[in-house]
């Protein structure tokens, strides 16, 4: 009888060898496709924000205040040269995305909050720790519930953020408080507690359409950010809770912001995906850029490769800037 033969050591080794270079080619486009999915996911979701948003202002005559939260003292200024400096409130907080989630089919949720009650007052506390789908990107790695942090009274770089209020809905976006002028770094114009404000959304904030001068397809409303860089939540801000880095990134306190930050940002500083970025900056997990909802309803991608002076102009609502090309 003759004699089956077998595979060769140095074949099977062959064969192997083969396998492994084919996969290693396979993965980086499964990845791709996979990160083009996510992507197109994350688009609609900014398209649904959009469509609420519109209907919100339709309904009311403006879109939703960025943070809805009264200040101890009214007549607060921020004090020159204090880019970071930002007064005490008294709440109750909620953020433009609580205000306009009944907009987004989440009518059950907004009838169990109590928007006259602060966000940590323990009648919302069930809400408050919804996940919206809708409000999470597919490329952020953003876990059930995120925490609020406080840096100390007065904030300090070198404290360890202690959290104030844990097991919040996450959120991949922000709204976009405005952007700085040609003056910048010299001018405060763009820091988060400056007025008047010049984007779409900031404390307090009652803007129309009509105020958009710069017209609705040059300006932003809502950029990415997600949690990994900053933990953000759809609920709201927390009187004396400061935005941080993600306490996983190992950075603590070192480079805090304003409470606003919690639910804002401006494109004062940095484009989008800068690797040096503040807190207060766009930050996404896609690679080159991230996805923009402009208040035309429309949604971009922008890329990390944007200038500055084109990330200031497509930040602000009414300076009158010329929008290049690398916006579209």
């Amino acid at each position: 009888m003759a004699r089956r033969r077998g595979f060769t050591l140095i074949e099977l080794l062959v064969v192997i060898a083969i396998i492994s270079v084919l996969i290693g080619l396979l993965l980086p486009a499964v990845q791709s496709a996979r990160e083009a999915a996510r992507r197109v996911q994350c688009t609609n979701n900014l398209k649904q924000m959009g469509l609420a948003l519109h209907n919100y202002e339709g309904s009311t005559g403006s879109f939703p205040s960025g943070v809805i939260s009264a200040l101890a003292n009214p007549s607060w200024t921020m004090p020159p040269g204090q880019c970071t400096a930002f007064p005490a409130d008294i709440g109750p907080g909620w953020s433009l995305f609580a205000l306009m989630s009944p907009y987004l089919e989440q009518q059950v949720l907004t009838n169990s909050l109590n928007f006259s009650l602060t966000i940590a007052d323990p009648s919302n506390q069930t809400t408050r720790q919804t996940r919206i789908a809708t409000y999470v990107c597919p490329s952020d790695d953003a876990t059930t519930g995120v925490s609020m942090y406080d840096c100390g009274d007065p904030p300090v770089a070198s404290n360890l953020p202690q959290p104030v209020l844990p097991n919040l809905g996450p959120n991949s976006y922000v709204g976009c408080l405005g952007g700085a002028t040609g003056g910048y770094p010299t001018s405060l114009v763009g820091c988060y507690e400056y007025q008047p404000f010049n984007g779409i959304f900031h404390r307090n904030s009652r803007v129309r359409i009509a105020d958009i001068t710069d017209g609705t397809s040059n300006t932003v409303g809502i950029g990415e950010r997600d949690d990994y860089f900053v933990t953000t939540t759809w609920v709201g801000v927390i009187p004396g809770a400061e935005a941080i880095y993600n306490p996983q990134r190992g950075k603590g306190c070192s480079n805090w912001r304003p409470p606003l930050v919690a639910v804002l940002a401006h494109g004062r500083q940095f484009t989008v995906n800068a690797p040096d970025a503040s807190p207060g900056a766009f930050q996404s997990q896609h690679p080159a850029g991230g996805n923009f909802l402009f208040m035309d309803g429309s949604v971009r991608f922008v890329k990390s490769t944007m200038s500055l002076p084109t990330m200031w102009a497509i930040c602000t609502r009414n300076l009158g800037e010329i929008i290049s090309g690398e916006a579209n």
